[in-house]
């Protein structure tokens, strides 16, 4: 014959007793509630065992510094695509090129970019960190890709197309945002380094 354990006083009683004999404490649905809450499986738990991954972005998590890097960067990414040169054919109108297309080397610029906004953006959704064992920390590997941009775009800011032999080459709008995102996105990691350097001189 079946029996029931009273959970709180742990008595035994027989098969349909709706109170223990004991204690007086209820028997049978509370049991049975108390039973399926504990064989429920949690709530994170996938068919396979495993925990699903959690992927929530997290403003909160990126720093000062960060979104003035990712926020330089995404708009130098843009810029890019903007025209940054134009000359001027008379009563023809004018014509403008974007940077890329007036120095295909810009497109290392439009490969880093994509790096450096690819690596804050898995930061903040917590998916991919860069490894404890790299050889340099991800805020010298930023630095050193803010720094490549900054120098080509710099160069190509300088550098018209047709060298200074092609008159009526001016800079467009394109070429003036990318130079100030350049900056932006690589002082505030340039910034402490030179401090650092100079206290040490």
């Amino acid at each position: 014959m079946a029996s029931i354990t009273c959970p709180n006083c742990q008595t035994v009683a027989g098969e349909g007793t709706t109170t223990c004999p004991s204690c007086g404490n209820a028997l049978g649905a509370p049991q049975a509630t108390s039973y399926a809450a504990s064989a429920a499986p949690p709530p994170a738990t996938a068919s396979g065992g495993h925990a699903k991954p959690q992927v929530k972005f997290d403003l909160a998590s990126i720093g000062h510094t960060d979104r003035l890097v990712g926020g330089g960067t995404l708009v130098l990414f843009i810029a890019l695509f903007l025209p940054w040169f134009s000359v001027s054919l008379g009563p023809l109108g004018s014509v403008s090129a974007d940077g890329l297309s007036a120095h295909g080397y810009l497109y290392i610029t439009l490969i880093l970019a994509i790096a450096v906004i690819a690596l804050l953006v898995a930061e903040a959704l917590g998916v991919w960190k860069l490894p404890a064992t790299s050889p340099l920390t991800r805020d010298q590997l930023l630095l050193i890709a803010t720094g490549i941009n900054f120098v080509l775009v710099l160069i190509a800011f300088l550098l018209k197309p047709g060298g200074y032999a092609l008159h009526g080459v001016g800079w467009s709008y394109g070429a003036f945002i990318a130079l100030v995102a350049a900056v932006v996105a690589a002082f505030p990691l340039a910034w402490p380094v030179i401090q650092a350097r100079r206290g040490k001189s």
